[in-house]
């Protein structure tokens, strides 16, 4: 029995050690995604608050067309971007994306990785759109 609990610490901690390791890598690809395929390659502004130097570097790695808005934001500035990464679970990274068009445009996105040791593997994606107010009538034709 303590040999399975030993086994199972020992996996958790190189698990957690590998989400260190592997976080670089994970956010590349997401930020790598989210500049071509969501933004097309078209500017748009990230939201950085202190401590988050290494979201700045992922993006210049991928060659991301970005400017910096330092937290709290300008109010004019969009599209913008606010990055959060969590690493809850061993091996398990997840990169989000708030996203805000406008005022009243906004979304979510959440890419999933499995990390191991600076590799990153893609194992889903989330969108979360906000709902729209469904109008009393339609409108006639």
């Amino acid at each position: 029995m303590w040999r399975k609990i030993l086994l199972i610490l020992v996996a958790m901690g190189l698990g957690y050690a590998s989400n260190v390791f592997s976080q670089a890598a994970c956010l590349e690809n997401a930020a790598f995604w989210y500049s071509q395929v969501m933004m097309s390659g078209q500017p748009y502004y990230v939201v950085l608050k202190p401590g988050q130097e290494h979201i700045q570097q992922a993006l210049d790695a991928v060659a991301a067309p970005y400017t910096v808005l330092l937290s709290p934001p300008d109010t004019d500035a969009y599209p913008r971007v606010s990055i959060h990464t969590t690493s809850w679970i061993p091996f398990l990274i997840s990169e989000h994306f708030y996203f805000e068009g406008d005022e009243t445009r906004r979304a979510k996105f959440t890419a999933h990785y499995l990390g191991f040791f600076g590799m990153a593997l893609s194992v889903g994606d989330s969108f979360a759109l906000p709902s729209m107010p469904i109008p009393d009538s339609l409108p006639s034709s």
